[in-house]
């Protein structure tokens, strides 16, 4: 039960990190292109993972996009700042118990 649990857990704080991801590359790429310039020109497949999403969880941590001079650009930013930052981060929080949880209770049979 422990298992599944974490398990699910984990799957939804990636989906829930994964639509944020979106939302920033496509919402900036389509609607600001100067944001996505400076943000390294993210995609969809090189964020896939956690480890590839890190580059751009640090550029909204840091709050880098406030060197554009888009103002529109750098509020469309702050408003997915957040739910990126903490999606990010709970995905990351339920792997590591996830896999704890793995380590101590093993896998169903």
């Amino acid at each position: 039960m422990i298992f599944w649990s974490t398990f699910g857990v984990f799957a939804i704080c990636l989906t829930l990190e994964s639509i944020t991801s979106w939302m920033f590359i496509w919402g900036s790429k389509k609607k600001h292109p100067e944001l996505w310039e400076h943000s390294g020109e993210p995609t969809l497949m090189g964020n896939g993972d956690l480890i590839n999403a890190w580059p751009l969880n640090k550029y909204l941590m840091q709050r880098q996009y406030k060197e554009i001079d888009n103002e529109a650009a750098k509020a469309f930013a702050e408003s997915l700042r957040l739910p990126f930052v903490l999606s990010y981060i709970s995905a990351i929080v339920s792997v590591v118990v996830f896999f704890v949880c793995l380590f101590i209770f093993g896998k169903p049979e």
